[in-house]
């Protein structure tokens, strides 16, 4: 059996990543298989806030963006910011929205687009710990902030050891989710150069979340110069705040594969909705519980507001909350004839190619039980081998079919029948009758008697079969489709004579039907005038007729195949019944 877990994306799907992206996922209890049945909706997203404040957290060293390629800053001029770039997004930064900023060649990048000079000189020495209104750039992330240089020498290979920045926008990382990533890769440091390993940083600026995320492959101080100060953190444009790592504010410290994230941790700026068929719904409970009686388009649609910027995180996606029942045909009752046996074998697996109706197999899963609650709810309390379930008794049982596609259950209720074990009927074993009269005219006691020329198998006779002297048949009865048929006992034979009256006004001796056996016509020839003639096969069907009338005639039988039949002549003083037979 296949338990089924509805999780269905209503908006941006997402990959798991190491750093929360804004998507939002609704996981259901499950999908609603008939009207009225409820669901529970949960939407899963992340949750946005402003950022008048920060929470800081050290997280595992594992880079996901590259530490090359992009636009590469000048490396003819050490201490340069680069000019102004343009962010494709707004990132908001101490409750301030930016769309633009500089990255100086120290290990830094800053808002103050209009407080420092794009392609001009960048900063390099600092000794002070921050928050602090005199700190040589501020509104500014910090990471590594250090005296590197850029130039070529000390910088032997500038297409790997260089300042570079880009824009991802692809993949999770497609908007609203995009990344500017800038680089400090394999840098020198300014008066040790190489002495002391390359410092290889990077900084990440995360669209709509706006969480800032540090990672330092190496830092060594250089001792020689500037005290080694190196200083990893973030601080505001007025210099009175900032989040720095232990250990990280200002100093001559060294690190190796550490990584660092700010998030912001102010007030909310997110807001859930509900979209049901393209309108909004006037609250928005999270869970959500909906009872449909119609199939709903559903859409959770998450804001977050940056200031005056809001983005939406939607995508809406046709999801039938109400799903459609299979074409399903309802099981048949099964009769089952009862032997003398106590215990009675039924086979339901009977029912499973009906109920599917030409519906793929594959795609259900037909079980058995004795119990409707067992049914619906899937227990292991099935019938194990239902191709020969035993009981003694009427049965109400429930076929239980599961859909693999949408984890539906449909609970249907049928009849095993038992119709006690038929006896023979009773009657004369000799029976009399007169020419003409047929096997209706036999006395037999019983219910829906019907007749064979054999005592075991065959085919039923008609009760219109012409009776033939000193012939037997065999009489079954039937009760709820069941005959008492098994075995020559469960047959009542009945032997038949016929009776020749002492007047009577058309006799066989009134007629000559010669050749006798026929090959293909023969000729026919009444003392009395012959209304009708039907010929009928051993079986008691009817084969050929003709109407009369006439005293004499010649029939055409070549289409009739070789063997006994019986020709009935019929006058309106009588019926004459004789048997030929066809070569």
């Amino acid at each position: 059996m296949k338990k089924i877990v509805f999780l269905f994306a209503l908006l941006a799907q997402c990959v798991v990543a190491q750093t929360p992206l804004a998507t939002v996922t609704v996981e259901s209890t499950g999908v609603v298989c008939s009207p009225g049945q409820c669901t529970t909706l949960t939407a899963n997203y992340f949750e946005g806030k402003s950022t008048t404040s920060y929470d800081l957290s050290s997280i595992p060293y594992a880079p996901t963006f590259p530490f090359t390629g992009g636009t590469t800053l000048n490396a003819n001029a050490d201490d340069t910011w680069s000019s102004v770039v343009n962010l494709p997004f707004s990132f908001s930064f101490f409750n301030a929205n930016y769309t633009q900023i500089l990255v100086g060649s120290n290990g830094l990048i800053t808002f103050g687009t209009n407080t420092y000079n794009p392609n001009g000189y960048c900063n390099w020495n600092f000794s002070q710990t921050i928050p602090n209104a005199t700190f040589p750039v501020k509104n500014a992330i910090y990471g590594v902030y250090q005296d590197t240089d850029i130039s070529s020498p000390p910088v032997v290979n500038p297409q790997v050891q260089n300042v570079n920045f880009y824009v991802l926008d692809t993949g999770v990382n497609a908007s609203p989710n995009r990344v500017f990533v800038a680089n400090f890769n394999a840098l020198p440091t300014y008066i040790c150069g190489t002495a002391n390993g390359l410092q290889t940083s990077q900084i990440v600026l995360h669209e709509t979340t706006n969480i800032i995320e540090i990672i330092i492959a190496n830092r060594t101080a250089c001792m020689g110069w500037n005290s080694g100060s190196g200083l990893v953190g973030i601080q505001n444009s007025a210099g009175t705040m900032a989040y720095v790592p232990p250990g990280r504010n200002t100093g001559n410290w060294s690190a190796t594969n550490e990584a660092w994230r700010f998030t912001p941790a102010g007030a909310s700026t997110t807001q859930l909705n509900w979209r049901i068929n393209g309108v909004y719904m006037n609250s928005a409970p999270n869970p959500l519980i909906i009872c449909p009686t119609e199939n709903q388009e559903i859409s959770a649609v998450v804001a977050y507001t940056n200031g005056t910027q809001t983005s939406y995180i939607s995508d809406t996606l046709d999801y039938n909350l109400l799903v459609q029942t299979p074409d399903f045909t309802e099981p048949a009752d099964i009769t089952i004839c009862s032997t003398q046996n106590p215990i009675q074998v039924a086979d339901l697996s009977s029912n499973t190619e009906l109920i599917l109706n030409g519906l793929t197999a594959s795609d259900f899963e037909i079980r058995y039980y004795e119990n409707p609650d067992d049914a619906s709810n899937l227990t292991n309390n099935y019938i194990q081998t239902p191709s020969v379930y035993e009981l003694d008794t009427n049965r109400t049982l429930y076929a239980s079919i599961e859909s693999y596609a949408t984890g539906c259950v449909y609970v249907k209720p049928f009849q095993v029948i038992l119709i006690p074990f038929v006896a023979p009927p009773t009657g004369s074993n000799t029976q009399n009758f007169i020419a003409g009269q047929t096997l209706a005219d036999l006395t037999v006691n019983g219910t829906g008697i019907v007749w064979y020329s054999t005592p075991i198998g065959g085919t039923s006779l008609p009760e219109n079969t012409p009776l033939i002297d000193n012939n037997t048949y065999f009489a079954a009865q039937s009760i709820g489709g069941c005959e008492s048929r098994n075995t020559l006992s469960n047959r009542l034979a009945v032997t038949t004579l016929l009776i020749v009256l002492d007047t009577p006004a058309f006799t066989a001796q009134s007629v000559q039907i010669k050749p006798n056996p026929i090959v293909d016509t023969f000729y026919i020839e009444s003392s009395v005038q012959i209304e009708k003639v039907q010929i009928f096969s051993i079986e008691g069907r009817e084969v050929f007729s003709e109407v009369g009338p006439f005293n004499s005639t010649t029939m055409d039988v070549r289409n009739l195949n070789s063997g006994v039949y019986f020709i009935a002549l019929s006058a309106k003083s009588g019926k004459v019944t004789q048997k030929i037979i066809k070569k």
